[in-house]
């Protein structure tokens, strides 16, 4: 079998139904049988009776993983590739639309580059876009970049591919991820160091991402990797922090000081308005269509807010 899409999903039925319908709609463009996996990470809104309904897809082939209790993220994707049977794993969201020739893009890189994963993104799809906010996820990570060469550090399993027997090789996802955040980079360092893997960019087409997050959602997940996830990056990864910009936030190097630009962040981030500052940015000015007067300095200004939050989740574990 050429490619298995893996899915996890945990109490987001009708986004999963969507997701699902769109990939039966898909032409990989080559002869024989390719497979959806959707692991069922513990729901309980009905999203067992619903893929129960679905058994019997030719093509592509459905397989159903149901762990006994909800697992996780990072395990949820390594079932999902366990069980997977392709040459390739496309990692897809349960909330993203995949628009027509997605599977085939994917396929035309993994397979015209030998030893190569591929890096998608997705946007907000515009009946869903209600704030700046969304405007400035739509140019995060891999939507800077352009088709060619792409470091892992963009690595982001909303739409991403890799050979299934390197992904197996280096021991798939770090279950230590159990929280939010940083999981799937942390698996294309190792894609990289240990695996021999390049990463080359997939700008077209691009999904929709369909699942609505409020400003102060997306901040609050950010406060979470912070807490959880990024402590546990800075500890395999310290060589990759000042790559991905987060030594601002997180030391690495004990009885290294760190800059003066790191320390002045830090201080904002202890301060009122670095904790005010996700809920003054939702109230910046905007266009039609919620594009934000003066775009450079709203984007700078969410980055720093970004980091901030960051700090406030590492703090926060500090004190405890």
């Amino acid at each position: 079998m050429l490619l298995s899409v893996v899915i996890p999903s945990m109490n987001k039925v009708d986004l999963l139904a969507r997701t699902l319908a769109a990939l039966q709609e898909q032409d990989p463009g080559r002869e024989g049988p390719w497979e959806v996996v959707v692991v069922n990470d513990g729901s309980t809104d009905g999203t067992a009776d619903f893929l129960a309904g679905q058994q019997g897809w030719t093509v592509p082939e459905l397989q159903v993983v149901s762990p006994p209790q909800n697992v996780g993220r990072a395990r949820a994707r390594n079932l999902g590739a366990q069980a997977a049977r392709g040459r390739f794993l496309l990692f897809l969201d349960d909330d993203i639309i995949a628009p027509p020739g997605l599977v085939a893009a994917h396929l035309d890189v993994l397979e015209n580059h030998p030893n190569c994963g591929t890096i998608g993104y997705a946007v907000t799809d515009p009946a869903l876009v209600d704030g700046p906010h969304l405007r400035y996820l739509d140019t995060r990570g891999a939507a800077r970049l352009g088709s060619g060469p792409a470091p892992g550090r963009f690595f982001v399993t909303q739409n991403a591919a890799v050979p299934r027997e390197v992904f197996l090789g280096i021991g798939g996802f770090d279950e230590g991820f159990s929280a939010y955040g940083f999981e799937d980079m942390e698996v294309a360092f190792r894609l990289e160091e240990k695996g021999g893997l390049g990463f080359r960019a997939l700008p077209r087409p691009v999904p929709r991402h369909v699942h609505h997050h409020t400003s102060a959602e997306y901040f609050a997940k950010k406060v979470e990797c912070g807490r959880h996830s990024l402590p546990h990056l800075a500890q395999l990864h310290p060589g990759r922090i000042r790559e991905m910009q987060l030594h601002h936030v997180v030391d690495t190097e004990p009885g290294v000081p760190c800059d003066r630009l790191s320390r002045v962040i830090r201080w904002v981030a202890s301060t009122s308005l670095g904790r005010d500052l996700p809920r003054l940015l939702e109230h910046w000015p905007s266009l039609p269509g919620y594009q934000p007067l003066l775009p450079w300095a709203y984007f700078r200004l969410m980055n720093l807010a970004v980091l901030c939050a960051f700090r406030q989740g590492l703090t926060e574990t500090d004190r405890d």
